[in-house]
């Protein structure tokens, strides 16, 4: 039995079997943590010199696409409550656009809500639709601890599915956010990212696409995908990747200490764009791994035409018939990058052209 491969699919199940729930590019800001599960992670965002105000609670989901609900206190300069949902179904429109929004939760009646797709906002991959609360004390007390398989539907379509748990410690904090006391537990998200990952001040950006030959158009790992993967190469990896190859065979399950060196992130454009932050100096293997459509001629002999000159056979024509067809290829590839130094930023081409691979190729 040959060892499973690493892709970036793989790399997001081991990131979410032990609580990684904060994309990798995720900013300082984010707050402190409230409480993690299975099903993702709760923060909480508290400003300083603003008692009361400005106060958010984040859940960000340990599944592959890290969907986020988020509820939204009042501001300083708004009184506006809100519930806010991140997720890469949903809509970009250029401006906020009002859309009516249909609610379904499991044994429940379907809901229809008022709310608003918001414009795009910065480089995170994905949408964002937000439903205004007139009491949001009120809003949370009606909402359940817990919620499996969440979904809300926009003009008929699904745009946002999340399962979570732990809204009543949520809420047990935002309420003690919205009466102005301050939250001294919990973590932050570098503390909290340190237990699962290595973490330092160094950056690695850039952009990845696949040509299959010169003068091929480019093909770029879809916007908002989890197409990207990152290995911390560290002595420890690679001590027990050497076992697995020549065990030939992947364990059942991955120590803890080695699956914190799997990360993942989101492409937050159209052209491939990637970026893994708060890493340490070493060793990295980037890993690009999605697929394509490609459109391809394929050509069928439907019948044949005997040529003679007088009764003397001399050859034969094919009759064929030609059409266009779309094909999904995959492909995975590699490269292997430095950290020289903390703080450093590497800006990476990660280009299959120009590339090996470091599990398998195809």
């Amino acid at each position: 039995m040959t060892p499973r491969r690493l892709t970036p699919a793989l790399l997001t199940l081991l990131a979410a079997t032990l609580g990684l729930t904060a994309p990798a590019h995720a900013a300082d800001d984010e707050g402190r943590l409230i409480t993690r599960n299975t099903d993702g992670a709760w923060f909480l965002q508290q400003p300083e010199g603003t008692p009361g105000k400005g106060c958010v609670a984040r859940f960000t989901a340990a599944t592959k696409d890290q969907s986020q609900l988020a509820l939204l206190g009042p501001t300083a300069t708004s009184s506006t409550a809100a519930l806010l949902m991140h997720g890469p179904r949903i809509a970009t429109p250029r401006s906020a656009r009002d859309v009516s929004l249909e609610l379904q939760q499991d044994g429940l009646p379907a809901a229809t809500l008022r709310g608003a797709l918001m414009a795009a906002s910065g480089p995170r991959g994905g949408g964002f639709l937000m439903v205004p609360v007139g009491d949001l004390t009120q809003t949370m007390a009606s909402m359940r601890a817990k919620e499996e398989g969440m979904q809300v539907r926009v003009d008929g379509v699904d745009v946002f599915r999340l399962s979570y748990d732990g809204l009543d410690k949520a809420r047990e904090a935002m309420r003690d956010c919205l009466a102005g006391k301050p939250f001294t537990g919990g973590k932050s998200l570098a503390e909290a990212t340190a237990e699962v990952r290595p973490v330092g001040n160094s950056t690695i950006t850039g952009t990845a696409f696949f040509k299959n030959a010169v003068l091929a158009k480019k093909r770029y790992p879809p916007k908002g995908s989890q197409a990207i993967g990152l290995i911390w190469m560290s002595d420890e990896f690679k001590q027990w990747f050497e076992m697995v190859k020549q065990s030939q065979k992947m364990p059942d399950r991955i120590p803890d200490h080695i699956a914190r060196h799997f990360m993942v992130t989101t492409v937050l454009d159209d052209e491939g764009g990637f970026r893994f932050t708060r890493l340490p100096p070493g060793e990295y293997q980037l890993i690009v791994d999605f697929s394509y459509t490609e459109t391809v001629a394929r050509t069928e002999v439907t019948g044949r035409t005997d040529v003679y000159a007088g009764n003397r056979y001399i050859g034969s024509n094919d009759h064929l018939s030609v059409w266009m067809e779309d094909v999904r290829n995959s492909v995975t590839f590699s490269k292997t990058v430095h950290i020289a130094k903390d703080g450093d930023t590497l800006q990476v081409s990660l280009d299959k052209s120009m590339l090996g691979c470091f599990f398998i190729c195809r």
